[in-house]
């Protein structure tokens, strides 16, 4: 496989138009909220997610589990102008049945992923909004050389506001990774079907966001009800003393979700996402860029909880 410019299908592409809101996931900050002019508004968020076991494709499986820890500030430089900055730390501990002999029937075991992105929101007036947020960091497997694990790259947009209910925007996003350049198309959707039912790109971090898109309803009470899809693509560096030293892994999916929101005292929120993860594919590369191993993952259920807190 040729690791630079991957040709990908025309219907790949339109589909993650509206699932790849921000690739890699941490990459992009939620849009600042309307906060006073030069007061920051503070948030943090902590994730755990369960991906179970399942067939990995070669008669063997896998399982992981991954804790995300993030920090946002944002904060309004004026009446159109909005500035964030956002740290994501995320580690993902991955458990291989090695019954399957061979040099990659444990690729790798423990993955670690941080992400400094900056953000910035111009809105000239209440129809057009421009979104940009570049961002850079690091993806490698425990073990792995991070001066060679370097992911950067960042995503634009703009948007226009149809009505009171609908605003609509298109942009893209380019990012380097572990030999990779990667290009693709940002679609933005966020239609108020009616005071409690809206269409829209998930924000925030852990599981789900900042990315996708998602059907939610909203409760008297702040309770929130949500499904929804996205695309997922961790690519990162493996391990110098590995079975494939400075080789690089990849574990991409389209996780689907079931979610349910309820806020709480002190500016907190809870967050408990039910979901699978479809069409999953996990590749593994030699330090050249050649194509080692690619098998395709059996649906694999997850369960995931985030709290966050506003300061």
């Amino acid at each position: 496989m040729n690791p630079y410019f991957p040709i990908r299908s025309s219907l790949l592409s339109a589909i993650c138009g509206f699932l790849l809101i921000a690739t890699p996931a941490v990459a992009q900050e939620p849009p600042p909220r309307d906060v006073a002019p030069g007061k920051p508004e503070l948030s943090v968020a902590a994730s755990y997610l369960h991906q179970f076991h399942t067939d990995r494709g070669d008669g063997s499986d896998f399982g992981v589990d991954r804790y995300f820890l993030r920090l946002d500030k944002a904060s309004r430089h004026s009446d159109s102008l909005f500035f964030g900055v956002g740290l994501q730390y995320e580690l993902a501990d991955y458990s291989f049945d090695e019954t399957v002999s061979g040099p990659v029937s444990a690729p790798w075991d423990t993955v670690h992923a941080v992400t400094l992105s900056t953000s910035a929101i111009y809105s000239p007036n209440e129809t057009f909004k421009f979104f940009v947020a570049p961002s850079v960091g690091a993806a490698a497997a425990s073990g792995a050389d991070w001066g060679d694990a370097l992911v950067y790259g960042g995503i634009f947009w703009s948007s226009y506001r149809v009505n009171d209910a609908l605003t609509l925007g298109m942009g893209a996003g380019l990012f380097s990774k572990q030999d990779e350049f990667s290009a693709f198309p940002v679609i933005l959707v966020d239609w108020k079907i009616s005071d409690r039912l809206r269409l829209s790109n998930p924000r925030g971090g852990g599981p789900a966001g900042p990315a996708g898109l998602e059907l939610a309803y909203r409760f008297d009470d702040g309770i929130l009800l949500a499904a929804g899809g996205a695309y997922r693509s961790t690519r990162f560096r493996l391990d110098e003393d590995g079975p494939l030293p400075g080789g690089i892994g990849e574990d991409r999916a389209f996780p689907l979700w079931a979610r349910i929101s309820t806020p709480l005292s002190g500016g907190m929120a809870l967050n408990l996402h039910g979901g699978a993860m479809v069409g999953g594919r996990l590749t593994v590369e030699d330090d050249q860029g050649n194509t080692v191993q690619e098998l395709d993952y059996d649906v694999a259920p997850f369960l995931s909880v985030t709290l966050s807190k506003n300061f």
